[in-house]
């Protein structure tokens, strides 16, 4: 039996106004009544204050040393995501743990969830490499921990300008031969909420989180040009473009930290040759049913996209 107490656990979310705490939210908010949301933009400060009246939000800066102290004064519970190709994000989430183990010493802290990425071993890309550290120094910590392995995100797929364009043209970040494995964020939603509803039972977990794949993304051209009757014509942007555009999707610049630019490079390049694939079994157990495919998430992703035309 888990030992949640909803009224009483103060649970904190960082990046809270990010993509995969938006789909976990709504599992939690009828249930968790002492919400600490963390953001960093005013934009999303505002946002989050808005949609969540009932929860604490703070606005700071995760690299800041001390910021992780005052973010878990006398939390039970963090769901840890962390801004992707941050700089010295590896740094960024040791001193979370560090701060987690301070309030688990007065007696509050309970569970660390770290929102990580799929197959961290494959230390080429420094995305992974900086996540693989935090989870070595997660485990390490003696904190009560569960990891989650996130692969590739079905959102990424921008099915709207495909739908809006008269001839519609997909430019391919990498090889669209490679296969990789998907995760839908609904899925992704359901399991966090799962995990930190259920405490105990995920202890020293490491769950790799896959909807649907292998696929490549021919495959994915042609099941959207199936759906929306027309035939999607399929190019791959030059290594320099998907670079570039990485980074101003990121960061809404190029003029970015060495780091985080050797990040977004290593990344483009192990993809472009090997892909990211994974396993649905962990998920479909967690989920208790079948995962979100591709197929059923982008006939989901059409019907809203018209709905909103209407």
């Amino acid at each position: 039996m888990s030992s949640v107490d909803h009224a009483k656990d103060l649970l904190v979310i960082t990046c809270a106004s990010g993509k995969q705490a938006s789909a976990l939210l709504p599992y939690l908010v009828k249930q968790w009544r002492r919400l600490r949301l963390v953001c960093h933009s005013p934009a999303s400060e505002e946002r989050l204050k808005n949609e969540y009246p009932e929860a604490e939000v703070i606005r700071t800066d995760l690299g800041l040393p001390k910021e992780p102290e005052r973010i878990l004064k006398d939390a039970a519970v963090i769901y840890h995501v962390e801004p992707p190709f941050a700089h010295r994000q590896a740094v960024m989430g040791f001193n979370m743990i560090d701060a987690a183990r301070k309030v688990a010493k007065e007696g509050t802290f309970k569970h660390f969830v770290y929102a990580s990425v799929l197959n961290t071993q494959l230390r080429k890309m420094i995305h992974h490499d900086q996540r693989l550290q935090v989870e070595e120094y997660l485990m390490e910590s003696e904190l009560n921990y569960t990891i989650l392995q996130s692969t590739h995100f079905m959102f990424l797929f921008p099915v709207a300008p495909m739908l809006d364009q008269e001839n519609p043209v997909y430019m391919a970040n990498w090889n669209p031969n490679v296969p990789f494995s998907f995760l839908a964020l609904s899925d992704l939603g359901e399991v966090g909420a799962k995990v930190l509803n259920e405490r105990e039972r995920h202890y020293a977990a490491q769950y790799p989180l896959v909807s649907d794949g292998p696929l490549n993304y021919h495959q994915i051209c042609g099941m959207v040009s199936q759906e929306i009757g027309k035939q999607i014509q399929l190019k791959q942007k030059t290594y320099e473009e998907s670079v570039q555009g990485f980074l101003m999707r990121l960061f809404g610049s190029l003029d970015v930290d060495p780091e985080s630019v050797d990040a977004v490079e290593r990344i483009l390049l192990y993809y472009n040759r090997h892909g990211l694939i994974g396993s649905s079994n962990v998920c479909e157990w967690l989920l208790g049913r079948k995962p979100t495919t591709w197929l059923d998430w982008m006939r989901q992703e059409i019907a809203q996209i018209k709905q909103q035309h209407q």
